[in-house]
């Protein structure tokens, strides 16, 4: 027997609500996005760990804010991830803050963190495109 509410979309509203359009997309961008900070995550943590070990990869050849960078999205991620996925607030909090700190080290400490600057780049225009997604959201439950 199912029951009508299901534990893991606890925090969307029961099982089968049927959204707005607007809304439903946004819940679709936060479970795309925490699938994209899970890769990172992975990516931060074969960073630490040496799997892909080069001359320019080296993670102990990295600047400290760089290291200081990867070290934080490998712990913060999967925690925001997480949140994205259940649709809760605080996990939507969690990566406002995570992404705003990790532009933060790499724009204050350009020099080593190369590929993490492009990672920056991309987390700013996720931010806006959610930005705009919530924006739509928002007029379209005042309309």
């Amino acid at each position: 027997m199912s029951s009508p509410y299901d534990p893991i979309d606890a925090t969307l509203g029961p099982a089968g609500a049927r959204m707005p359009p607007w809304q439903w997309r946004v819940l679709v961008y936060l479970r795309a996005l925490a699938g994209f900070l899970m890769v990172k995550t992975v990516y931060s943590w074969t960073l630490i760990c040496g799997v892909w070990d080069g001359d320019t990869s080296r993670f102990e050849m990295l600047s400290l804010a760089a290291q200081a960078a990867v070290i934080w999205a490998a712990i913060m991620n999967p925690v925001a991830a997480v949140g994205l996925w259940l649709g809760a607030s605080w996990g939507v909090v969690l990566w406002l803050v995570t992404a705003m700190v990790q532009i933060l080290i790499n724009a204050s400490a350009p020099e080593g963190v190369g590929r993490l600057l492009i990672v920056a780049a991309i987390e700013t225009v996720l931010v806006a495109v959610y930005a705009f997604l919530t924006y739509k959201a928002t007029r379209e439950s005042e309309e």
